[in-house]
């Protein structure tokens, strides 16, 4: 049996953890023993996880820094003790994020257990990257790629000496592949694709736990899913509704999620009297009933990797207006599954007044959705070949 160990942040409600959950359930208990390590125990998908996966929080829990310290001296472990200390102040004086991870990796000691294979799993500056390769010992190391790391240049830089360590470096879309490598085009031969996966029969199953929409709405219903942020552009939603209610279409605008920008678009709502046309559904921790009963899918993010939640959307063979990011066109064919437009309110208004006026467009993107069959993802063994 492998050893597997996945190092991410925390379990919130977000893309990547879904990723993540769907990869977990699909590594067979028989064949793998696979250890989770999360940054810090909770968020809306801890308990997602299937129930053959360890779970362990990095930092312990329910320990201050004082009293790892004291715990240490009184077995003994001067030495360690100050460390702890040491890295801990040193941390707290970082001038920067990647100096403050450095510093807390240093804190924590190295894992007794060797593992056949150690994934960091999560954006690509952070501190899985420094953890898995300082703190484990595996045969081969391996890191994910679920972002356009243009988006992140900057921070980038003093990553990159790590990056070189790893054995295998995956990416979830050809795209974002392609943007890696060339960031780091000495790392091309060991960058590969790993699409996320996406456990079909599941997300369909649970479309129908219960019915989703509980208002009496008639007219389109236009459902977004994700994390209120910036990047996902949920932001340039009010005034792209504002003008579909001025041309008399008869919709009503969903958002699944939570964020920091919950607060920025509630005001924006009030402010054009939306109230009753924008609904923020906050976390919902089984999206796929609203999938399913939506008229229209709308993806209007600014940057993503090979976004989850439009390939969730695919799943329902639902119209789709996505914009063009990093991955889409790796999952929607313009024209023919669904529409690709530009980051700007004129493309996304124009397209989907297009798709909730021509029915027999709409049809065909669900039709031709259907008959969709392309396996996008590698084989696991692949993936988890030592």
């Amino acid at each position: 049996m492998k050893k597997v160990v996945v190092v991410t942040r925390r379990m919130i409600m977000g893309g990547i953890e879904k990723a993540l959950i769907s990869m977990l359930d699909s590594m067979p208990k028989d064949q793998y023993d696979i250890t989770l390590l999360v940054m810090g125990m909770g968020g809306e998908l801890i308990n997602d996880i299937p129930s053959h996966v360890k779970v362990r929080c990095i930092f312990g829990e329910g320990h201050s820094t004082i009293d790892k310290i004291w715990r240490n001296v009184k077995r003994g472990n001067i030495n360690y003790a100050y460390k702890i200390g040491k890295y801990k102040l040193l941390s707290k004086k970082a001038k920067s994020v990647f100096e403050q991870e450095l510093y807390l990796s240093k804190m924590l000691p190295t894992l007794q257990t060797e593992y056949d294979i150690a994934i960091a799993y999560h954006t690509p500056a952070s501190f899985p990257v420094v953890y898995v390769m300082d703190n484990i010992k595996a045969k081969v190391k391996a890191a994910w790629i679920h972002s356009d790391v243009t988006q992140y240049k900057t921070e980038l830089v003093p990553y990159k000496s790590y990056y070189e360590k790893y054995d295998k470096v995956y990416c979830v879309s050809k795209y974002a592949e392609e943007r890696f490598v060339h960031l780091y085009p000495t790392l091309t031969s060991k960058t590969k694709v790993f699409y996320n996966i996406l456990d079909k029969e599941k997300c369909e199953l649970q479309a129908n736990t219960n019915s989703g929409f509980s208002d009496n709405f008639d007219g389109f219903r236009i459902l977004t899913v994700g994390r209120l942020t910036e990047q996902k552009g949920q932001d340039i939603i009010p005034a792209i509704l504002k003008e579909l209610l001025s041309k008399g279409l008869n919709v009503r605008w969903y958002l699944i999620g939570e964020g920091e920008n919950r607060q920025l678009i509630n005001s924006i709502i009030e402010k054009n009297n939306l109230q009753e046309h924008l609904i923020l559904l906050g976390t919902v921790h089984n999206p796929y009933p609203y999938y399913k009963k939506c008229d229209l899918y709308v993806q209007p993010s600014r940057h993503e990797g090979y976004c989850i939640t439009l390939a969730e959307a695919r799943i329902f063979n639902k119209p789709i207006v996505t914009t063009d990011f990093v991955g889409a066109r790796e999952q929607i064919i313009h024209g023919k599954t669904g529409l690709i437009v530009q980051f700007n309110h004129l493309d996304l208004i124009e397209n989907i007044v297009k798709v909730l006026t021509d029915v027999e467009l709409a049809y065909e993107f669900q039709r031709n959705l259907a008959n969709d069959s392309n396996n996008r993802c590698l084989n696991l063994n692949d993936l988890l070949q030592v």
